[in-house]
Parts: C-alpha cells; sequence; structure tokens
C-alpha cells in the first residue's frame, strides 16, 4: 500500500519559546493508492494534523507530525444477507442489504525539514525534508439501516452471519518525502502548504471482531 496526503491552506501559531520551538495544525486531504487489492481503489479523507519543529540551524529542523483521517467509506458497495432471529417473523426470513466499508486513518511522521530562500521562521521560502511514519488505521463494515429494497428496518429483528469480520486494524510503517512552501507573518504566524508522499514498506492487518446481533 502507498498514499500521498495534500496538506491544504493552514495557519500556525509559533509560541515565543527560548529555543524557537514551533508548532501549529490544519486541515489535510489524504488519498490512499492500495496497490495490493484487486480494485486498485483509491479513497480520499479529509482530516486534521498538528506539528512540531525544533531548530538545529537557520535552515534546518527537526520535525514530527501527526496526522488523523475521518472516517470515510469506501466507494464500493457491497451486498450481504441477514437472517432473522426469530423463526416466526411476519417479514422475509432472510434480507439483503447493502453495505460499504469505512476506514480511519492516523499517522505519525518524523524527519528533517530543509529550507531554501529563507530561514523557516523568516519571510517566504520552500521546504523539503524526508523521514518516517507509522500509520494505523481502522475498518469496519457499515451496513445500512434498512434492506436494499428500503422497506424494512432490520436492526431488531434480523442478524448478520456470527461468523464475518466486521472490523480490522492495520499498523503500516514507512518513509517519507516531502516539499512545500511556507510565508512567515512576524508576530502573527505562518501560512503553509505541502505535499507528502509516504510509501509503506509492511503493512500488518489483524481481523479479530466478528459479526454480533446488531
Amino acid at each position: 500500500m502507498k498514499y500521498f496526503s495534500l496538506l491544504l491552506f493552514v495557519i500556525i501559531f509559533p509560541q515565543l519559546l527560548p529555543a524557537q520551538i514551533s508548532y501549529g495544525g490544519g486541515l489535510n486531504l489524504t488519498s490512499f493508492f492500495n496497490t495490493q487489492s484487486v480494485q486498485n481503489q483509491s479513497l480520499s479523507m479529509p482530516g486534521i494534523h498538528g506539528h512540531l519543529e525544533i531548530p538545529r540551524s537557520g535552515d534546518v529542523t527537526l520535525y514530527g507530525r501527526f496526522s488523523y483521517a475521518f472516517p470515510k467509506a469506501n466507494y464500493d458497495t457491497l451486498t450481504s444477507y441477514v437472517t432473522s432471529v426469530s423463526q416466526n417473523t411476519s417479514i422475509p426470513y432472510i434480507l439483503a442489504v447493502n453495505s460499504r466499508y469505512k476506514t480511519s486513518y492516523f499517522t505519525i511522521e518524523g524527519g528533517n525539514r530543509y529550507y531554501i530562500g529563507n530561514d523557516y521562521d523568516n519571510g517566504f521560502a520552500g521546504y523539503g525534508g524526508s523521514g518516517l511514519v507509522i500509520g494505523i488505521g481502522k475498518v469496519r463494515k457499515d451496513y445500512e439501516d434498512k434492506d436494499v429494497t428500503g422497506e424494512y428496518n432490520w436492526a431488531l429483528t434480523h442478524q448478520v452471519d456470527p461468523s464475518e469480520i466486521l472490523e480490522g486494524r492495520l499498523f503500516t510503517l514507512g518513509g517519507y518525502l516531502q516539499g512545500g512552501v511556507k510565508y512567515t507573518i512576524p508576530a502573527i504566524g505562518t501560512i503553509y502548504s505541502d505535499v507528502t508522499l509516504n510509501y509503506l514498506l509492511l503493512a500488518n492487518a489483524n481481523n479479530n471482531h466478528r459479526a454480533y446481533h446488531l
């Protein structure tokens, strides 16, 4: 699996600390490109992030960022079948119900950032960097409230297959490359935008939540 994340318009407000450490946060848009699935489906997820920078010199900093991508349902709709919890029912014993997998994702990045044109705390500059990224994802199967006909609300009368896995987690490890531009406004903060390409070298999935009566 690999993905890139585009960080949108952001304003940070550095604190006046003795070591000139700065921190900030803002909005991000993460687009996943899964190269290991049959469908190779992309998924774009909005989210938020925060970061911390510690200067090593005027134009080099130690950089760390955490990002959270809000839960987003996959584009493809699946059809599953639920069965009644009682033999005596006035509605169909088996119902077809649509569902989609919903994903949320959290990452931590850390490495060096290099500034070109100005220092990290002064004026307009370009920057780039690289480092390591750790990701933790959660995927769950989200069923619609009604069956495919829209007639029956099945949650109180039917159940999914007890052997079906409804939720799983994913741990990933990889590296990233980053590039962007920023403009520092004295005594106010910094406006910045960057693009980060993460390549995940290791992905470990854990599916341990099976179906239950909803």
